[in-house]
């Protein structure tokens, strides 16, 4: 028998957008000419959802039946990048907050050396904030109230 592989990523995609569906579901729709708030988190959950599941399906098609083990380090780093940007996006700024999230993710993935994560978490800190700030005129600052 082989071992399934991204079953249980798969699935663990498909309860984050779940999660965050959950989360959404007290915003504003709108329409699609005139987007509420709620429009955008609700799409990229459904799409989220879609995707785990897909990943899954993908998997038991293609490999067999056995679950895999767990990998408790990759599940808690993710969680606590999740947190991370919960509790300080606000507070420390994007990119202070994307640095450390980057960097949690970067000490879970064995394979990515620190100019990596570094480089990673720099150049994904700008372009959310050119993205949310610039494009979208979402009110998140660059770093904390005080230095910038």
């Amino acid at each position: 028998m082989k071992l399934l592989k991204d079953v249980g990523g798969g699935l663990f995609v498909s309860l984050v957008g779940l999660v965050f569906l959950v989360g959404a579901r007290g915003l504003r729709m709108g329409e699609p000419l005139d987007m509420g708030p709620g429009m955008f988190p609700v799409v990229l959950s459904c799409c989220t959802i879609i995707a785990g599941f897909v990943i899954a399906f993908n998997d038991v098609m293609r490999e067999g039946r056995i679950l895999p083990r767990l990998e408790v380090k990759s599940v808690l780093g993710v969680s606590l990048a999740i947190a991370i940007y919960a509790l300080l996006i606000e507070r420390a700024g994007i990119l202070i907050t994307t640095c450390l999230a980057i960097g949690v993710l970067g000490y879970v993935i064995p394979k990515m050396s620190f100019k990596e994560t570094g480089a990673l978490a720099f150049g994904l800190s700008l372009f959310l904030w050119i993205v949310f700030r610039m494009g979208l005129g979402m009110p998140l600052s660059l770093l904390p109230e005080g230095l910038l």
